[in-house]
């Protein structure tokens, strides 16, 4: 398992390097972590504090999300921890580092 965290780390670095405020382990709960968001921000990756629990119980979560889809969709996969794709921008990604 610690490989593929070090794989999600790796995916939340790239995304930052393309510009998306993508943040590990950011606020408690949804509400408040999108509330925290920098009102500029229009390419946001997150997954919260109730997140990294089931992450680190299940080796799965899912992220928050604002941005280009396919864009985010790519580097999680390049870097082995995408799950699955939201079909729209009501759902968030699945990811597994298991």
């Amino acid at each position: 398992m610690m490989n593929k965290k070090a794989n999600l780390n790796q995916a939340f670095k790239e995304l930052r390097k393309l510009g998306y405020f993508a943040r590990q382990n950011f606020w408690c709960c949804q509400s408040c972590a999108w509330a925290a968001v920098p009102m500029d921000a229009k390419k946001v990756v997150f997954y919260h504090r109730q997140d990294t629990e089931e992450l680190n119980k299940t080796g799965e979560c899912y992220l928050a999300w604002s941005g280009d889809r396919d864009e985010i969709a790519e580097v999680l996969e390049r870097n082995g921890v995408l799950k699955k794709k939201p079909e729209n921008e009501s759902q968030r990604f699945e990811i597994s580092i298991n």
